[in-house]
């Protein structure tokens, strides 16, 4: 079978072999030109210069499709669903007109419908749906979807979370032009949960004591930043609490004990500290047996309280290799108002910390014996 287009000439034959698959031979100029003819197998949807053809159990017919003419191949369709990333072909008017199989079971998955997010439907009006749903990177994929549509820009990318209740997820919407009068596009949304995951982990070391899993001093300092700046709705007063706490006795435990032993009173001890603080707190091992806790907006009651506690956590017995001894802190307190650098503020806090601890040993307290109490921290 043979149909003329233009100028040159394309035919179809359809392979003895295998019913459902056709060869395609497209020729510059005319059947009879010098040139040898191009032969094509398996063609992909939407590709120019072919007419697309149905095969019906009466006949072989030629089907038009705009300017544009397509073959359909079941080569091109498993193609499509061979590819690994979540895959539409949208016309020029972001109508998706063709999906792979990552696309529908994407959409089964995450309880989509077919009529909502498959052929047929307009992607403009998915990505609607879910910016009027919350999603704040759908507005920004619409506007890299018209960009590219339009010839704007020859690709539009955006990384987005796309978490399910039991899964967290990271995709990259990543859209690209079809050369040609029709236009058109191919979106694509690549897993990236991965690559993402490693970058969240390593941000996490970074920022994290690994023995406690506390904020480390980059962290904290980040955090008292914030609670620090000035904002316009915010009233000049002093409101943010910045404890320092060290460990007493604490040398001794390792010294008689080991660091093995040393290395489990400071596990026990970020965990008394997490067990005293507030959700909005930020509790961090500053180094060694140094501690401290970011409260913002507290008041000087409110403070006073959370060093209390935490004088008061710390200070029962810990069982180490069989002996009950106790490794209390000294609880340092300063209240801090926006504006105060955050190296004054822990300074200040540091300076209150040595006058408790001073007060201790003026009490005559003995870190490390096997009994003992120690009196709470000073605002």
């Amino acid at each position: 079978m043979d149909a003329e287009h233009g100028n040159g000439l394309t035919c179809a034959s359809q392979c003895s072999s295998n019913p459902n698959t056709y060869s395609i031979i497209e020729a510059s100029e005319s059947f009879d030109a010098p040139a040898r003819p191009r032969a094509h197998s398996g063609i992909w949807r939407g590709c120019r210069s072919f007419l697309e053809f149905e095969d019906t159990a009466a006949d072989t017919r030629w089907v038009p499709s705009g300017s544009r003419l397509l073959v359909e191949s079941s080569f091109a369709t498993e193609v499509l669903d061979a590819l690994p990333d979540v895959t539409a072909i949208l016309d020029h008017a972001g109508t998706i007109i063709a999906v792979n199989r990552a696309w529908r079971m994407f959409a089964v998955d995450n309880g989509g419908r077919a009529d909502a997010t498959g052929v047929g439907t307009n992607y403009f009006d998915v990505c609607t749906r879910a910016a009027a749903n919350g999603c704040e990177d759908a507005g920004e994929v619409i506007r890299g979807l018209k960009a590219v549509l339009a010839g704007a820009t020859v690709e539009s990318d955006r990384e987005y979370p796309c978490s399910s209740p039991t899964v967290g997820r990271w995709f990259n919407s990543r859209i690209t032009p079809i050369g040609g009068p029709t236009g058109g596009a191919v979106a694509s949304h690549v897993n990236i949960s991965r690559r993402i995951g490693s970058e969240l982990e390593l941000k996490y070391q970074a920022s994290h004591d690994s023995l406690t899993g506390l904020a480390n001093r980059v962290l904290f300092s980040e955090e008292l930043s914030r609670a620090l700046s000035p904002r316009p709705d915010r009233r000049p007063r002093a409101d943010v609490g910045v404890l320092y706490i060290d460990l007493d006795g604490f040398k001794a435990i390792n010294d008689t004990f080991g660091h093995d032993a040393g290395d489990e009173v400071l596990q026990i001890s970020a965990h008394l500290l997490r067990s005293q603080v507030r959700p909005q707190d930020t509790v961090a091992r500053l180094g060694g047996d140094e501690f401290a806790v970011c409260a913002p907006r507290i008041s000087p009651a409110g403070l006073l309280a959370l060093s209390q506690r935490i004088s008061a956590a710390l200070g029962e017995p810990h069982q180490i290799h069989g002996r009950q001894v106790h490794v209390c802190g000294s609880v340092g307190s300063h209240l801090a108002r926006s504006g105060n650098s955050v190296a004054d503020a822990i300074r200040c806090a540091d300076q209150a910390m040595y006058l408790v601890k001073a007060q201790h040993h003026s009490d005559g307290d003995k870190p490390g014996s096997t009994v003992g109490k120690r009196s709470p921290g000073r605002v």
